[in-house]
């Protein structure tokens, strides 16, 4: 299939006032172009990606974040509101990679924990290794295998080799509902965290393509008859 940049195919419309707000705190560039391809799909519903604070984006350095940008600090004032009666959620799209040392993503799930307890919006999907995985399941339905991941110095360099040109956030993110399926498909947990090539982006993916179906299925077929 041709990918095109949405935009060719389905113009971005304004999100109403009163719309569903998903705050996504992300750790790099790449989550955050992958979510705003969605910006714009609906008017009820407002996808909203908040990329690390200069460069800090561990867990601990992304929990921090979001606290000064919802309860602000002596200092500083807050920016962001959440409303109840809208069910804003705030998710954070986190790695595994290495922040597993100095138990960082234990400390912003019990943050999350303390959070939920006055507000039940708060979520955290990890993928392990990183967020690639997520990317590599847009295109494969099959767990990456160790063999092949060792020929490569990286894992990003190994997903870019298995997506055609490497994934392009213009375009790609339309087969949302394809890796949504392909990473349940395949997910597994131990201890609380998800196992080697398995990720829990699906279950962010499910609330974007709950309020965007219609307009992906319409791009898509769009670009079926191109």
């Amino acid at each position: 299939m041709k990918y095109l940049n949405r935009n060719k195919i389905y113009h971005k419309i304004e999100p109403f006032k009163n719309a569903k707000k998903l705050y996504l705190f992300c750790e790099g560039d790449k989550e955050v172009n992958y979510f705003r391809y969605f910006q714009g799909f609906a008017s009820n519903i407002d996808i909203i990606p908040i990329p690390n604070d200069n460069g800090k984006s561990d867990p601990v350095k992304l929990k921090e974040n979001s606290e000064l940008l919802f309860f602000g600090s002596e200092a500083v004032n807050s920016k962001l509101t959440l409303s109840e009666e809208l069910q804003d959620e705030i998710w954070f799209v986190i790695d595994t990679d290495r922040w597993n040392e100095g138990d960082k993503i234990n400390i912003l799930k019990a943050y999350l924990a303390e959070r939920n307890k006055d507000y039940k919006g708060w979520f955290v999907v990890q993928s392990n290794p990183c967020f690639e995985l997520w990317l590599f399941y847009h295109f494969h339905s099959e767990r990456p295998r160790s063999d092949e991941v060792s020929g490569y110095s990286s894992f990003k360099e190994y997903v870019n080799s298995k997506i055609i040109g490497g994934f392009d956030n213009r375009s790609m993110p339309l087969e949302i509902q394809k890796a949504a399926l392909a990473s349940k498909e395949n997910f597994e947990i131990l201890n609380g965290q998800p196992t080697l090539y398995s990720t829990e982006v699906f279950y962010l993916a499910k609330q974007i393509i709950r309020f965007t179906k219609s307009q992906l299925d319409y791009c898509l077929e769009n670009l079926k008859i191109r």
